[in-house]
């Protein structure tokens, strides 16, 4: 996911008179970005494309231990201040403890904290980028995309998976009533990862809306992926979207976890 977010931002700004990669840190720019725009240039700019790729491992080895380096040992520091309030700033191997409460306070308030953290980002980058960047520039859209991608791609390899029938209720699909759904809803994990898509009528997804599927369809999430988990993600591999069946059954686990826990 940390690659994911960063793919993006790894993308040349374009001006009339250059086009550069906006800088991400005082004096050197981010080493994660320079990771990702080499990798980029290697593979004709598609992430789908060096997942399949032996680069891949590297690529992950390489940003867990910039990650691990600096900015987890920064990111508690307020000014002058270290407040010490998410985990011990005393690491031991490539892993950090949370401490009590904070799992659930990141969760419970994911819509919050992401807004708060993507306005700092923001501001942040324009501040360094001022000479480059034009003040009506949506910088917000340029380093994050648009709330959700173009789904439209999606449709004729999922309408052929169901076989034209809706995934909730198994009525015939027509073509001006289909809509592409997010199994685990995007208001609960806001990235488009493609084995979390599936089509529905829409009476279905009004129904559904931003709450969780009932256990009989998470079952047959779980075996449609089980038969069919490398042809969807070949079959997305064209519209770009990521489709990493490992990363979108970890969410599909911990949303029904959270929502069994919770006595939902």
């Amino acid at each position: 996911m940390f690659i994911e977010y960063y793919w993006r931002q790894s993308i040349p700004y374009a001006t009339a008179t250059d086009a550069r990669i906006l800088l991400q840190n005082y004096g050197k720019q981010a080493a994660v970005l320079n990771l990702l725009h080499d990798a980029r240039r290697e593979y004709s700019d598609s992430l789908p494309l060096v997942m399949k790729r032996p680069i891949w491992r590297k690529l992950v080895r390489g940003v867990a231990r910039t990650v691990s380096g600096m900015p987890l040992r920064r990111l508690q520091r307020v000014g002058p201040q270290i407040l010490d309030f998410l985990y011990s700033n005393v690491q031991t191997g490539d892993t950090i403890e949370l401490r009590a409460g904070v799992a659930y306070c990141l969760r419970k308030f994911h819509g919050l904290v992401s807004d708060l953290v993507r306005g700092a980002w923001v501001r942040y980058v324009r501040r360094l980028n001022a000479s480059t960047l034009a003040e009506a520039t949506d910088l917000d859209e340029f380093l994050f995309g648009s709330e959700r991608a173009v789904l439209a791609a999606v449709r004729p390899a999922l309408m052929d998976l169901q076989r034209g029938r809706c995934f909730y209720c198994a009525t015939t699909l027509k073509p001006a009533d289909t809509e592409v759904d997010h199994f685990v809803p995007w208001s609960r994990y806001p990235s488009d990862l493609g084995h979390n898509f599936v089509l529905a009528d829409s009476r279905c997804n009004r129904k559904k809306s931003d709450r969780l599927a009932a256990y009989e369809h998470l079952a047959a999430w779980s075996d449609r992926y089980a038969n069919y988990g490398d042809q969807i993600r070949d079959a997305l591999a064209d519209p770009g979207l990521v489709s990493e069946l490992a990363a979108s059954n970890r969410v599909v686990g911990w949303a029904y976890s959270q929502a069994e826990a919770a006595g939902g």
